[in-house]
This record gives structure tokens, sequence and C-alpha cells, in this order.
């Protein structure tokens, strides 16, 4: 078992990590410093239970917040996946009478091209 000092709102604090947990521990830290500093900038210091109340709750509700937002993310997700489903699968989009109809349409233009060259050869210019 590792330990790490951290500091928080201007006091440290000495806590017990698993063996390499030790930066994400710093990491989380420094995230709740960050908040609690702000806190007391716009409301001036506080008991240290309140801050850290007051620290905690703010964080809860940027997770609230993300936490909605994946889940409607995922709500759009799903439908997305629905409607891509009722247009069909792409490899549908190549199926046997898609490629037969693609087939006859090349096959059409590659007319279309040959005639158009056999006609530009035997203009007035041609001969």
């Amino acid at each position: 078992m590792s330990e790490v000092t951290v500091e928080v709102a201007g006091r440290a604090y000495r806590l017990g990590c698993g063996e390499g947990e030790e930066q994400h521990l710093t990491a989380l830290a420094t995230v709740l410093d960050t908040e609690a500093r702000a806190l007391v900038r716009q409301f001036g210091q506080m008991p240290e239970g309140r801050l850290l109340l007051m620290t905690a709750l703010m964080i809860s509700d940027r997770l609230a917040e993300t936490e909605a937002r994946r889940a409607d993310a995922e709500a759009r997700l799903a439908e997305a996946e629905k409607i891509a489903d009722k247009r069909g699968q792409p490899a549908d989009m190549f199926g046997p009478e898609r490629e037969e109809s693609l087939t006859r349409r090349i096959n059409l233009l590659v007319e279309k091209i040959e005639g158009a060259a056999g006609n530009s050869g035997s203009g007035p210019s041609g001969g």
C-alpha cells in the first residue's frame, strides 16, 4: 500500500492508496482543490466540513449533468440505429437485384459512350 499527500483548499491530507494509483489520486485531489478554491473565492472562508460538503455537491452536480447527457446521447444513438435498421443494412444495398440493376445501367452507359465515340470519327472532319 502506498501513501500520497494531497492538498485541498490549502490543507494537506495524507491518504493511503494502492500501488500505482498515486498519480490518479493526486489528479482527483487536484479537481477537488480547484473546486474548493473557487468556492472560497466566491463565498469566502468557511468551516472545513462545510467547504468539503459544498465542493462535493458541486462536483456531484457536474456528474449528474454528465450522466444525463450520456443517457440522452445513448437514447439518440439507439433511435439512429433503429432508423438505420429500417433502411436496411449496408450489405442489403448490393444484393443480387441491386447488382443486376446497376449492371444494366452500366452496360447502357458503355453502349452510349461507345456509340458517341464511334460517331465522332465519322463526322465531316473525320475523312
